[in-house]
């Protein structure tokens, strides 16, 4: 998802030799979701919530559910759905 929203972010302008997570977030949902109105809120939201569960299962001693699992993915996968298809329409 991080690199999805890097892709949209640098299609609409926004061009950084570096992203931090928590100034990819910012940005994305400013600009691209309040601001120009690009994407739903609801995907600005799910930045932070998937990448929480990745850290949890990555690097805690912790392991998620196989429906936190399943949210995730479809999480991820809609947002990801959701950047191609603006990036392909222009």
């Amino acid at each position: 998802m991080f690199q999805a929203a890097q892709v949209a972010l640098e299609t609409a302008g926004f061009l950084r030799p570096e992203w931090s997570h928590a100034g990819l977030h910012a940005t994305f949902a400013n600009e691209l979701t309040r601001r120009r109105k690009h994407f739903a809120p609801g995907l600005a939201r799910d930045l932070p919530i998937v990448q929480e569960l990745r850290h949890t299962a990555d690097y805690r001693n912790h392991h998620l559910s196989a429906r936190q699992a399943t949210r995730a993915l479809s999480k991820a996968r809609a947002f990801v759905q959701a950047i191609n298809r603006s990036i392909s329409h222009g």
